[in-house]
């Protein structure tokens, strides 16, 4: 079991938790209100045990075609895998922590939908060609070294469908509030840091013009990074209420007047597919049909996936327990249904 994670490495670790009170008795499992406090940003650290319903959040993205595909990197407890649920969408998360995958899942089932998750890692996306799309993150990315994120935008451009886009959220260096803030300390240049990271709209547009041939960015929020419409609604504290409605209002200023958009703190980027190459729709075919036999078969994404390390095809052991390559000579574990594909994880045949 060569390279194998233990249970102290990151792939299988757990956030720090509170022990659950024992008169608890939320509609939210424990583990989920700490997840959303952990992840959902600083205006949501003191709703444990508070929140009486999931903070699930529209995503700004069209409503869904036919048997349309969205990939959501770095999907956390699952709140826009609901979303692009409720928009139609058959959604699929990546995650690099276990943990996440697993309640993902949970959580979109718990909203009379379904979801796909695949343990991975954003510079790796172990998925064939031409899959989804749509493409969305959000809050994530931004935690990735240049270099991680070159090539996730790579991984990105290869795994859409022609036609298909991406639709990412990130800081703006030049952020009314991040300008005299985080965004004045130069950007971390450690590799395995998961430091947020800064660049300009121009950096941004230079950035994915690597890999894009278009560009487009929008106000996502004002006066603060990843604040929602519904966060509002959510929050603790005269403080972070306050700094909420400042930042909906500056907002809804910067959407009127557009050219504003370039002192927003958080913005949305989009870049379309525009390649005329011919899409490969046999492991789309494969997939639809599994989907529709059992949307609840997390493994019915094995015709979408590959070996992140070599890019082969993947197959299925007799038990189910494992993601075999018998081009890369690579085996990937699978477990509680979600395939571990991160190129440390695999032992060699």
């Amino acid at each position: 079991m060569s390279g194998l994670y233990t249970m102290k490495d990151r792939i299988y670790e757990k956030l720090s938790t509170l022990p659950e009170p024992p008169d608890y008795s939320g509609k939210i499992p424990w583990i989920v209100q700490q997840q959303i406090a952990a992840t959902n940003g600083i205006h949501f650290i003191n709703t444990i045990g508070v929140l009486k319903e999931y903070p699930i959040p529209e995503i700004p993205v069209g409503p869904a075609g036919p048997d349309n595909l969205l990939l959501d990197i770095g999907c956390g407890w699952g709140r826009w895998l609901v979303a692009a649920s409720n928009k139609k969408y058959i959604p699929v998360g990546i995650d690099l922590r276990l943990e996440f995958c697993e309640t993902a899942r949970s959580v979109v089932q718990d909203h009379a939908g379904n979801a796909y998750t695949v343990v991975a890692d954003l510079q790796q996306l172990p998925f064939q060609e031409n899959v989804f799309d749509v493409i969305w993150s959000f809050s994530v990315i931004q935690h990735t070294h240049y270099n991680r994120l070159i090539s996730c935008l790579e991984q990105i451009e290869r795994t859409l469908k022609s036609g298909g886009y991406c639709f990412l959220e990130f800081p703006n260096k030049n952020g009314l509030r991040n300008r005299f803030g985080p965004a004045k300390t130069p950007n971390n240049m450690d590799f395995d840091s998961w430091d947020v990271r800064y660049y300009s709209p121009a950096e941004y547009h230079s950035i994915f013009s690597t890999v894009f041939d278009n560009f487009q960015y929008y106000n996502h929020s004002a006066l603060g990074i990843g604040i929602l419409p519904g966060d509002l609604k959510y929050a603790n504290g005269f403080r972070n209420k306050t700094m909420i409605g400042l930042s909906r209002m500056l907002s809804r200023l910067v959407e009127a007047i557009k050219p504003l958009k370039a002192i927003s703190d958080s913005i949305y980027i989009k870049s379309i597919k525009h390649s005329r190459d011919n899409d490969s729709a046999d492991q789309n075919m494969e997939f639809l049909k599994a989907h529709r036999m059992n949307p609840l078969n997390n493994l019915n994404t094995v015709s979408l996936l590959r070996c992140p390390r070599s890019g082969a095809a993947l197959q299925l052991s007799d038990d189910k327990s494992e993601l075999i390559s018998l081009e890369a000579g690579l085996a990937y574990p699978v477990h509680n249904q979600i395939p571990i594909l991160v190129s440390s994880e695999a032992r060699t045949l």
